[in-house]
């Protein structure tokens, strides 16, 4: 396993432990401030238990936050394209033109 698998490994696993934090602390009906230190203590336990993967600790929690902003970034792009899609829609525009014209 080289350094980069090492640390994509930790990003992914430390990210998916974080979600499942916040889930874990939405689902118990904490408050705003509950579910973020729910996530962040999920995100450094998750850090301490991949540190046998011997990942340099830097690296794993900069492709983490690399994978957060991609994603988020991503998220927004569809987002707006189906908004778009929809006021198109709404417009008429799908209809005027003919949709497999």
């Amino acid at each position: 396993m080289t350094n980069d698998d090492r640390t994509r490994a930790t990003a992914v696993t430390v990210l998916l432990a974080a979600l499942l934090g916040s889930l874990w602390a939405l689902q118990r009906g904490f408050d705003p401030q509950g579910v973020a230190l729910a996530a962040v203590l999920a995100y450094g336990a998750a850090l301490a238990i991949t540190g046998l993967l011997q990942a340099p600790l830097a690296n794993a929690v900069t492709t983490s936050v690399k994978y957060v902003v991609l994603g988020a970034a991503f998220t927004v792009w569809v987002a707006a394209a189906g908004a778009y899609a929809g006021w198109q829609l709404l417009r008429g525009y799908a209809a005027a033109k003919g949709v497999f014209a």
